[in-house]
């Protein structure tokens, strides 16, 4: 079965609000990607603060309320994060799945999808079950590690991915980390599909002699993402090079992490430069020398899933250095595309850019062999192709127990 005239429902906690919007640009380029066959696609996700329905690309976002517009944010910046700080947003939390389920339900019943592709399957999963039994309709469930994360640590929702993965008709893992996360739960097929770039790469700039060498980090600024401890590595590097620092995000770590930078005097060291266009994210990635993730395993057990991030800074390339952490190692291979270092190590985080920026050969010889890399392992052309296979897979499996359920008279 082809994808031709096929209705794909899309559930998931973020989207792009407008073309240049950052979050789930990776969802949004997939489905983009997609549209050349011939499938219409839909999107469901939660408002933020109150924000309206839309259509972007000419694909109908449903934005469901949920909560009074001051806390209709739990999906924004991390809802693990939240949660832990804030135990007032357990109570956003439960009107999130509940109301949720009713306005997918009734979604569903007015669009009619033949499929539901389900991101983050706790809580979505559960969300989208009344209306896959109800409809019909069968669900696609696409992992990207967080949510099994959040499973080793709670019982209760290992227990509600184990009733619910045999129930899915195809099960996708961002990465082998995210599979072999599954495979506690589940011993079904598992098709392993990555993310690929979700802006247009610029040429490399090469620095002048002039100018101080750039890091930069990209990435929400919360636990997992472990920019601490590249701001404890950064005097480490300052005492033997000149550097700056560029960091693009926003999360609701910012105010305690620019109150670090400043006690201890990183001020002028450390630019923070927010959310940026996709046209300056670009420029951001072929201005600077090395690319640093020092992600780190969280304490609610989360970490990076993938790290497109990473991803986007090979397609500029640039050498990359980061935690050995999640799915960080199917992206960087270390020694070649770049370096990888222990979890929560700032000296080690310090030695590896001082390698790099001591030797710039060896540096472009990483970004050019990441270019070639990524170029082959994680393209668009090979992404579509295993999304299309799951989708028509997914199809095809229902078609079958439909037919099934078709007797003929007596």
């Amino acid at each position: 079965m082809n994808l031709q005239d096929k209705h794909i429902l899309v559930v998931t906690s973020v989207y792009p609000m407008t073309a240049n919007g950052n979050h789930g640009a990776f969802i949004r380029e997939a489905i983009l990607r997609l549209q050349p066959t011939g499938a219409k696609f839909t999107v469901f996700a939660p408002a933020y603060e109150a924000c309206k329905s839309y259509v972007l690309d000419d694909v109908k976002v449903y934005r469901f309320r949920y909560c009074p517009k001051r806390f209709e944010n739990l999906a924004r910046d991390g809802a693990p994060t939240k949660l832990q700080r804030q135990p007032l947003y357990l109570l956003a939390a439960a009107l999130y799945i509940f109301l949720g389920t009713l306005q997918l339900l009734w979604v569903c019943s007015k669009q009619k999808p033949d499929l539901l592709q389900i991101h983050w399957p706790f809580p979505h999963g559960l969300m989208a079950l009344p209306a896959s039994f109800f409809l019909g309709i069968p669900m696609v469930f696409s992992f990207h590690g967080s949510e099994l994360m959040l499973a080793n640590k709670f019982g209760f929702v290992a227990n509600i991915l184990r009733w619910l993965l045999p129930i899915a008709k195809g099960v996708t893992a961002n990465s082998s980390f995210t599979c072999g996360l599954i495979r506690k739960l589940y011993d079904g097929p598992v098709t392993v599909i990555p993310y690929g770039l979700t802006i247009e790469a610029k040429p490399p700039k090469k620095r002048l002699s002039e100018e101080v060498p750039k890091l930069l980090f990209v990435g929400r600024l919360d636990e997992r993402k472990g920019l601490r401890y590249l701001l404890t590595a950064l005097p480490l590097v300052l005492a033997q090079q000149p550097v700056l620092l560029h960091v693009v995000g926003q999360g609701i770590l910012e105010q305690e992490i620019k109150l670090q930078c400043q006690s201890m005097g990183l001020e002028d060291h450390v630019k923070f430069l927010g959310f940026v266009s996709k046209e300056e994210l670009a420029d951001q990635y072929a201005g600077c020398d090395i690319f640093v993730l020092p992600a780190i395993v969280d304490s609610k057990g989360d970490t990076e899933g993938l790290g497109i991030v990473m991803i986007e800074a090979l397609a500029h390339q640039k050498p990359v250095i980061a935690s050995a952490v999640g799915g960080i190692v199917d992206v960087i291979q270390s020694g070649v595309t770049g370096l990888l270092v222990p979890e929560k190590d700032p000296e080690a985080l310090a030695q590896a850019i001082l390698k790099l920026l001591c030797d710039p050969v060896k540096a472009q010889e990483m970004g050019e062999k990441g270019l070639a890399d990524i170029q082959v392992r994680f393209s668009w052309s090979h992404i579509i192709f295993l999304w299309e296979y799951i989708f028509r897979t997914a199809l095809d499996n229902q078609l079958t127990v439909n037919s099934k359920l078709i007797t003929p008279n007596s």
